[in-house]
């Protein structure tokens, strides 16, 4: 009754006041303010990266790495990629390159000529997987799949092949297996009475090893000669590793053999080996010997080449039962037939995997090349008409 009672009491206050009339305004309709829509935000899915899977050449390259517990060699910061490498003249030195600043360094790890440091700058071209570093007396490439380096550097008067890797081995046991390798020496005084070593390598996990020359190891474990115009000679080796300066040495007895760099290829593991020693005479001896894991080969050694030796530029084009070589530095070419898996011609031939020989018919029967392929973008290359080993790179 109360709200009833005051209602009553506005009403007549406002006839009163002329409230009641019918020219007084209306009261205006309450405004209503528009709905606002506020549309819903939609977040997109996260979607994860896509990292392409490697291809087969990375991928068995990174696992034989893995098996043989290397590592990569590291650099003083993450611009800078680092190699150890053989130089065929009998040394082992170490080639950093700064990505950032687009400069090298190489470093004596080992020299028998008293050669020193240098540095300079470079230019890369990279075609694919090959990156090829150009700079004062270097000329360098390197396949990023496997971490090789192939090329010619040159320090004080010395120039030299060299062939290594960006991986450090850090197990010895995890070497062991059977290899084949091809190799050259000298005397490091004045290249005298050359000497090109052929045969099996066979490593332990103990880090003892066996270098059979001109032989293949037997049943019992034996050395013995693959043939019967080949002295099979047996030298025993010890691997270990010098932790200061982060290389595997080998050692004859009490001297050093020489300097062991491990390569992790797609094939199986290769040592590219630094060798210097006196011999009996007390005469300085340099070289380089390669090994590698022994397999047999077929038709993935088919494919064009492009080969360097001391003084020589060629490039081999392997088709079939053909190889094609080019010799750029006399401008000549020539076919030579190809028997894979065998050491020697003829009926002199043996059976012996990893190997394949290249022969051209119109030479007289001593000379003829072996090809040893270490991974599928490199290959070694020896003939017997000269004394230097030769490398060949996959285009």
């Amino acid at each position: 009754m109360k709200n009833a009672f005051t209602i009553v009491l506005l009403g007549t206050a406002l006839s009163a006041c002329g409230g009641g009339s019918d020219n007084a305004a209306t009261a205006a309709a309450p405004v209503t303010p528009p709905v606002v829509v506020t549309p819903p935000v939609v977040t997109p899915p996260v979607t994860a990266p896509v990292t392409p899977a490697p291809d087969a050449v990375t991928a068995a390259s990174q696992a034989v790495a893995t098996q043989a517990g290397l590592a990569v060699i590291a650099g003083a910061s993450a611009d800078e990629t680092v190699y150890d490498v053989a130089a065929e003249i009998g040394d082992t030195w170490r080639i950093t390159f700064d990505n950032a600043k687009k400069t090298f360094s190489v470093k004596v790890l080992a020299t028998q000529f008293g050669l020193t440091d240098r540095s300079g700058s470079y230019t890369a071209v990279t075609k694919g997987n090959i990156t090829t570093y150009t700079g004062t007396d270097l000329n360098l490439t390197i396949d990023a799949r496997t971490r090789l380096l192939t090329g010619t550097i040159k320090l004080g008067s010395m120039s030299s092949n060299v062939s290594g890797t960006g991986y450090a081995a850090t197990d010895v046991a995890k070497l062991a297996g059977n290899y084949i390798f091809l190799g050259t020496m000298r005397n490091a005084s004045n290249g005298a009475f050359p000497f090109n070593p052929k045969g099996s390598l066979k490593v332990a996990a103990d880090g003892s090893a066996q270098l059979c020359n001109g032989g293949v190891f037997n049943a019992q474990g034996a050395c013995t000669a693959v043939s019967p115009q080949l002295a099979a000679e047996n030298a025993s080796l010890t691997l270990v590793r010098d932790s200061a300066r982060g290389l595997i040495i080998a050692r004859q007895g009490q001297q050093d053999f020489g300097i062991v760099h491990v390569h992790a290829g797609d094939r199986g593991l290769a040592l590219f080996i630094d060798r210097y020693g006196r011999n009996q005479e007390n005469v300085l001896r340099v070289g380089t010997i390669v090994a590698a894991k022994q397999q047999k080969i077929g038709s993935e050694i088919a494919g064009s080449y492009a080969c360097a030796a001391p003084g020589i530029s060629a490039s081999i084009v392997v088709a079939g039962s053909t190889a094609t070589i080019t010799n750029n530095t006399a401008g000549k070419t020539h076919a030579e037939t190809i028997t894979v898996n065998k050491l020697g011609l003829g009926v002199q031939a043996v059976d012996f995997d990893g190997i394949a020989v290249f022969k051209d018919p119109a030479d007289v029967p001593a000379d003829y090349s072996m090809f040893m392929p270490v991974s599928s973008s490199m290959a070694v290359e020896f003939s017997t008409d000269r004394s230097y080993m030769g490398t060949c790179l996959k285009n």
